[in-house]
């Protein structure tokens, strides 16, 4: 308790800034010769690599002020899709409270590339389609016999532009809620689960990962660094409150054969003495946003249907031995969530900024430090996007006035080591860190403009500071009620 306290005390001291303080300003790196990325400040050390985080990219190939574009793409194989979007008049990058197009895309992987650092490999959790994206398609007068093709065209678009960016490194991805030729919530769909199944590499040699990936968007693969390890990658759809249960057309709930699956890899890993870190989408816990509204605080929402959440829940804690970390998206805000068990903290899932702007914040990406011994997260850095000046920018002299508008500066939010004076990233750490939300109104406010990535809404945010703050820690809905409905002053 008197560790917590201390190391408590040190973490408030980090994130009360003092006068003159700039987000971007770094404390003197950890010892042990780092590495220091020149663009971002990240330090790595000589047991350290790096990854990327790219998440709720939601691209969406309608956001032109020429309508034509969109039916040009729809007309045009996918390999001509970059050079139709590149000789468009519009080059603006998103704004405020939009979803991402084409030269935020753009943007956002090439400050990426540019950070300095070098990646070991790259994390995607998914959602790479743009919301709403069937009406926009309705609305722009396509034909409706070729959504389910324009949806897979879009999709492998994406990840191509991710591929060349990085074309040396392997990419791990999972489906979101929005990647469905039919509809946002809805199955996949077999037309674009083979599509993915050739054009994602990472499991290309194998076998076992191609069939489980066409059979319900999920797999495990290798971890490329550890040979003790593995990524699960996740197709948490299925386990939506939202999606129609029991949909698959043979009658089987897709969900429960999922988490059945879940538990025999987690078994066949056990016996090779091997480790695994998952990767999700949707996390387990609480939907904040739709609990925290007036009047819903005893009817908090989960994000998942109660029977694969408790299944999950049981499963990960027989396996608690061999998990450490998750990786997630979906709420497009920098957060994490905590697993107990008997009171302990065991099992972290961290859950990454989105590149789109749909949800008010800044346009960013992720870079995570991991041990290259465990494949454990120790540390992971926030870069956001921001437009830059026209007359700061040397294209401008040229004459490029069109390269103007499209180039963004990428600066670092924060690096969580180096800021909060822990040494890495625990499910320990992160309890402590959720406690003293809840107990230290400066941590809150400082916190809240981190989490919400300089959100537009962040005065929203601060007014339901509580249910952010329980839902981290407190996982399932009678746990919630007692943080954030019936705690004492």
């Amino acid at each position: 308790m008197l560790r917590s306290l201390a190391v408590g005390l040190l973490l408030v001291a980090f994130f009360q800034p003092p006068p003159g303080y700039s987000l971007a300003a770094q404390r003197p790196a950890p010892q042990s010769a780092p590495q220091n990325a020149p663009n971002t400040g990240v330090s790595i050390g000589p047991n350290e690599g790096a990854f990327l985080i790219l998440t709720d990219i939601h691209f969406d190939p309608f956001s032109d002020t020429d309508p034509s574009v969109a039916g040009k793409l729809s007309a045009s194989p996918v390999e001509k899709w970059q050079a139709i979007l590149e000789s468009s008049a519009s080059q603006t990058p998103s704004r405020d409270g939009e979803d991402t197009n084409y030269p935020l895309l753009a943007a956002a992987l090439r400050a990426a590339r540019n950070s300095g650092v070098h990646y070991d490999y790259v994390i995607a959790p998914g959602d790479f389609l743009g919301h709403n994206f069937d009406k926009k398609y309705r609305d722009h007068r396509l034909d409706p016999a070729r959504y389910s093709e324009f949806v897979v065209k879009t999709e492998v678009f994406v990840s191509r532009m991710i591929r060349q960016t990085f074309p040396s490194l392997p990419i791990y991805a999972a489906l979101g809620n929005n990647d469905s030729e039919v509809r946002d919530y809805a199955a996949p769909g077999q037309t674009l689960l083979l599509a993915l199944s050739d054009e994602w590499k990472v499991f290309a040699s194998d076998t076992n990962a191609v069939k489980t990936f066409r059979t319900g968007g999920y797999y495990a693969v290798p971890h490329p660094t550890v040979p003790t390890q593995e990524f699960i990658v996740l197709n948490t759809a299925f386990w939506s409150r939202n999606h129609p249960a029991g949909s698959a057309s043979s009658g089987e709930d897709p969900g429960l054969a999922e988490l059945d699956w879940l538990g025999s890899e987690l078994v066949h890993l056990r016996s090779e003495h091997k480790s695994a870190t998952l990767i999700l989408h949707i996390p387990p816990g609480i939907d904040v946003f739709a609990s925290s509204r007036p009047g819903n605080c005893e009817q908090s929402a989960s994000f998942w249907r109660d029977r694969y959440e408790s299944s999950f829940l049981h499963i990960v804690s027989d396996s608690r031995d061999l998990l450490r970390d998750g990786y997630a998206g979906h709420i497009h805000m920098d957060d994490f969530r905590v697993l107990p068990d008997g009171g302990a903290p065991f099992f972290q899932i961290h859950i990454a900024a989105s590149v789109s702007r749909d949800h008010h914040n800044e346009s960013g990406f992720e870079i995570g430090v991991y041990d290259k011994s465990s494949g454990a997260l120790d540390d992971y850095a926030i870069v956001f996007l921001t437009q830059s000046h026209p007359e700061s920018i040397a294209e401008n002299i040229a004459g490029n006035t069109n390269a103007t508008a499209r180039v963004t500066l990428h600066e670092q939010l924060y690096d969580f080591r180096q800021l909060s004076g822990f040494t890495s990233v625990s499910p320990e750490t992160l309890e402590v860190l959720s406690r003293l939300l809840l107990s230290s109104a400066m941590l809150r406010a400082r916190f809240l403009d981190l989490f919400s990535a300089h959100s537009s809404a962040s005065s929203a945010l601060s007014a339901n500071w509580r249910p952010l703050a329980c839902a981290q820690t407190q996982i399932t809905a009678a746990d919630f009620a007692a943080c954030a409905c019936h705690a004492s002053p």
